[in-house]
């Protein structure tokens, strides 16, 4: 379900890509110093933008270094500097990746993921040590998507809700008193997208697998082709996230770091939506 945040790096100038790969980078030491190197294979786009929309948020001023990994071991890449929050980020991220993991897996997953999975219990109870709250909430959100799921429910927007709810809670969990309602209401939508960006994505696979999707139990279809059919309907559904998003985040009139939120919220996903919505036109 993760993968699908990320910057169009085409229209981003040299400096800007640095600033998002040094946030990332950041993310990737932060997570070794906690829990060593195997997690840091999981961090993902997704988990970054909330890093980089976070520190905006709070208008936290980042410094950087210059380090080594194993990734580029000639030449040293410039790393944010570790922070409170990409600290709390780096949690989150290994919480987050154990949870999709185990609902893929819950799915039927592959045994890859089965592997991944026990892989990664090791650093998910530390994580989960670590931040308690964060690790409640996600179970709780999880099991509610999974009945819904497993109830075949027809109802988009009741479905998606779930996935919401787990992106809203997770920046009031994060940032505490700073996630006021345009922070939550940006977040809540941005979870919306992604949970049914996956859905739209993987609509052909789900009906051949026989694995729940959302537009395929609301549209009463057959086959992922069928979704053609109803290409208005769910281009407007997909639109109409993306607006309360971009209003959300407009209203936040964030000043730090906007280079990459703007790329990422107003080219990035939109180009993403078209691209995937193509498929689907006659």
């Amino acid at each position: 379900m993760f993968g699908y945040l990320d910057v169009n790096k085409g229209t981003l100038e040299q400096g800007q890509r640095g600033l998002w790969q040094t946030f990332m980078c950041g993310m990737c030491f932060s997570t070794k110093s906690l829990y060593g190197n195997f997690p840091r294979m999981f961090i993902s786009n997704d988990v970054n933008f909330f890093n980089v929309l976070f520190h905006s948020v709070t208008e936290t001023d980042v410094e950087v270094e210059h380090k080594r990994c194993f990734s580029h071991p000639i030449k040293k890449r410039t790393v944010l500097k570790e922070t409170d929050l990409t600290q709390k980020l780096s949690v989150a991220n290994v919480l987050l990746t154990y949870w999709n993991v185990y609902d893929d897996t819950v799915d039927g997953g592959s045994v890859k993921k089965k592997t991944a999975l026990r892989a990664l219990k090791k650093a998910y109870r530390k994580a989960q040590k670590d931040f308690p709250e964060l690790d409640g909430m996600l179970s709780k959100r999880y099991q509610e998507l999974r009945e819904l799921e497993q109830s075949n429910c027809d109802s988009i927007d009741r479905v998606a809700h779930a996935f919401s709810q787990l992106a809203q809670d997770f920046a009031v969990i994060v940032l505490d008193d700073k996630a006021n309602e345009y922070v939550q209401t940006l977040c809540y939508n941005v979870g919306k997208w992604i949970y049914l960006i996956d859905a739209l994505d993987d609509a052909e696979k789900d009906v051949k697998r026989r694995n729940y999707n959302p537009f395929v139990a609301c549209y009463g279809v057959k086959s992922a082709a069928e979704l053609g059919e109803k290409y208005d309907e769910i281009q407007f559904e997909m639109y109409a996230v993306l607006n309360r998003i971009a209003q959300a985040y407009n209203d936040l009139n964030l000043s730090k770091y906007t280079c990459i939120l703007n790329n990422v919220l107003f080219e990035s996903i939109r180009n993403k939506t078209k691209e995937i919505l193509n498929g689907y036109k006659k």
